[in-house]
């Protein structure tokens, strides 16, 4: 191939350089064995020469093979999953006798880690290579004994050092395993983080083509399902990853929709999901990111995911509201406004009267609207994103001190929050913006829009609550958000809010009732569950009418609801013990209030071996006060001879139930 004049003086000018380079360490390594170089010149001899250039090339060896005993990877890039938050691998060793990496530690102090002595690395050929200790490697680290449990100082953090069998030299990606069960540690697509990896798209993903502009639906009532497609790159099936869709309330239910759906071992899933009109909902995977996107009962939607670590996994979308969608994700990735409150926090601390503050939080609020219409986004992403900021804005200035009271500010300025001593916060902080009951209606330019139901931030109620000619504006938007108060029975809010005339929103309350009648009656005939056999037992002698029922047997009593994340939890620890259990002299009973949807509670008790029991709220609130609690879960226990033993608020552990259940076996 040929080169023009300007390319020849350049590649000739790099030679030399280059040329001069190599003289320059010839003479060097020369320089080393000048006995032997003084030789030569005076003999001349072509044996000397031979010996001379065998040297040089044992010594060029030599260099080349002490620059390879090590390869650092400082601040390697690495996909930590559920463990993002707790590990940070700051540097990765390659050497010819180990490869060492060193971790950051981030825990609460006076807590447990431990890595077992099965873990390796592994690398893209399938490869494993053990470890070997946790040795520390400066007095910076801490010695970590592999099987033994290290326990976290005081800091909170802590260096640590783990050394495997040495994995190839020209290494460029690997993992770290500790197993492949749940809960073991897990650190993917370990790499130099100054080395940039290719993402490539299949060929069915290549030039997806946006439309220029989208615009919101008009809410109607429109019962179907919307399907949610997902395609991730990267995806190994030992990772177990799972796709979160929630953040929502379906129309029909009292219940949130959070779940979690398990990838397949090619990296796909399919979620079908029951709507009656189109949705703002939360999508994302633990260790990565949580979006939001729209959805819609009879629409598909697709989307293009990457295993990565900088936050930004979703490459591309397809089908409904594509554009809109991916419009989204940058908002959330950039667009500070629609994530948090802790920039409106640390300007509105700084004011010093009830006057300023409300300017202040005006003066965002305006500036948020003007932030969001001056980008390329679609209309339907502009009206989405400005719901949000208008719901911010309405809680900010109607709950000021309730938000103000959750925030502070630590010694090196860092943002926080938290309840400790919330009570004492709000009742200080009442008098820092308060409204006159003229002030305090709101009359919303955003969020009673036709279009508004499809925003997350319309189910926040705010227009329910502030604004007195939102039904004028738009009846239909106001019956829709009495449809959960209806759904609750709540008949305080009822009294206020009026009865729901829109024939549509009155189907959805009939189909529910419909679905409630089914299930009750499915019940009926279960003889380890019992809902509204006992509503008219005292609540006085509801709790001794239960435990009657297990005459000369050890009862364990579990007070829960359907929405207790750690009541759950608990169910889920105690299944082994439960079944080791099995054949003694124990029943588990499960107590629950009506705030558990029926419909939920149903399915969740097809997992939890045991007797359950649907109270009424008297019920429910009569035995809680009993044992003093003030929260759940709450746990009682019962000998044989019906004398409670134990009582506990939260779960205790399984050694500690364990250990109790057999005192009162006994």
């Amino acid at each position: 191939m040929g080169r023009s004049d300007a390319s020849r003086a350049f590649f000739l000018q790099r030679w030399q350089v280059k040329k001069s380079k190599c003289e320059l360490i010839v003479r060097q390594l020369i320089a080393l064995i000048t006995p032997d170089f003084i030789s030569l010149q005076q003999t001349n001899k072509l044996t000397d020469m031979k010996k001379l250039l065998s040297t040089i090339m044992l010594a060029l060896v030599g260099m080349t093979a002490q620059a390879q005993k090590e390869v650092v990877w400082q601040n390697p890039s690495a996909f930590m999953g559920a463990s993002s938050s707790e590990f940070v691998i700051t540097k990765v060793e390659l050497k010819q006798t180990e490869t060492v990496l060193h971790i950051l530690a981030n825990y609460s102090p006076g807590s447990w880690i431990r890595f077992a002595k099965e873990s390796f690395l592994q690398t893209p050929d399938g490869a494993k290579y053990n470890i070997m200790s946790g040795a520390k490697t400066s007095e910076q680290e801490y010695d970590l004994q592999l099987d033994s449990l290290f326990w976290m100082p005081q800091s909170g953090k802590a260096c640590l050092a783990l050394h495997f069998n040495p994995v190839p030299m020209d290494t460029k990606q690997m993992d770290f395993l500790e197993g492949y069960n749940d809960g073991d540690f897990k650190f993917w697509n370990i790499c130099d983080g100054n080395t940039s990896q290719e993402t490539v798209l299949p060929d069915d993903w290549k030039d997806v083509n946006y439309t220029k502009d989208e615009t919101l639906p008009i809410a109607k009532i429109n019962k179907g399902i919307a399907t949610i497609k997902v395609k991730m790159l990267g995806y190994k099936p030992a990772m177990k990853l799972k796709f979160h869709v929630g953040g929502f309330t379906p129309l029909s239910s009292r219940d949130s929709f959070d779940k979690e759906f398990p990838f397949a071992d090619d990296g796909t899933l399919t979620v079908e999901i029951p709507l009656w009109l189109a949705r703002e909902v939360t999508v994302g995977i633990q260790g990565m990111s949580f979006p939001k996107i729209i959805i819609a009962p009879g629409q598909e939607t697709s989307i293009l995911l990457k295993v990565t670590n900088d936050q930004r996994p979703f490459l591309a979308f397809k089908g409904y509201m594509a554009k809109t969608n991916m419009d989204l994700i940058d908002a959330y990735s950039k667009f500070e406004p629609y994530r948090d409150n802790d920039s409106t926090f640390l300007k509105v601390k700084n004011c010093n009267t009830k006057e300023e503050r409300l300017q202040c939080l005006t003066d965002i609020f305006n500036q948020r609207v003007a932030d969001i219409k001056a980008t390329k986004y679609t209309k339907a992403a502009k009206d989405l994103l400005c719901m949000a900021a208008e719901d911010n804005f309405v809680k900010w200035t109607r709950q000021f001190a309730f938000i103000f009271s959750e925030y502070g500010v630590d010694d090196d300025g860092i943002i926080y929050r938290t309840i400790d001593h919330f009570d004492e916060k709000l009742k200080m902080n009442e008098a820092l913006l308060p409204l006159s009951q003229e002030e305090i209606p709101y009359t919303f330019k955003y969020l009673n829009e036709p279009a508004s139901p499809c925003s997350s931030a319309f189910w926040q109620k705010m227009v329910l609550y502030f604004d007195k000619t939102a039904a004028e504006k738009n009846a239909f938007n106001l019956d829709l958000l009495k449809i959960p108060f209806k759904l609750a029975n709540d008949s305080t809010i009822l009294e206020i809010i009026g009865d729901i005339t829109n024939e549509d929103c009155l189907a959805v309350l009939r189909e529910y009732e419909a679905e409630q009648l089914r299930i009750a009656d499915q019940l009926t005939n279960q003889e380890n569950v019992f809902y509204q056999k006992f509503d008219d037992v005292a609540p006085e002698n509801i709790l001794q009418t239960i435990l009657d029922r297990y005459k000369d047997k050890a009862v364990l009593i579990d007070i829960w609801a359907t929405w207790c994340g750690p009541c759950r939890a608990g169910h889920q620890m105690m299944k082994p013990m439960k079944e080791d259990m099995k054949g003694k002299n124990i029943q588990f009973v499960y107590l629950t209030p009506p705030s558990s949807p029926l419909d939920t509670w149903y399915e969740m008790i097809k997992d939890i071996n045991g007797d359950h029991y649907y109270l009424t709220d008297a019920q429910y609130n009569y035995i809680l006060n009993k044992y003093e609690s003030n929260g759940i879960p709450t746990y009682a226990i019962y000998d044989t001879q019906g004398q409670q033993t134990f009582k506990h608020i939260g779960f205790p552990g399984v050694d500690r139930m364990r250990t109790e259940i057999e005192k009162a076996l006994k």
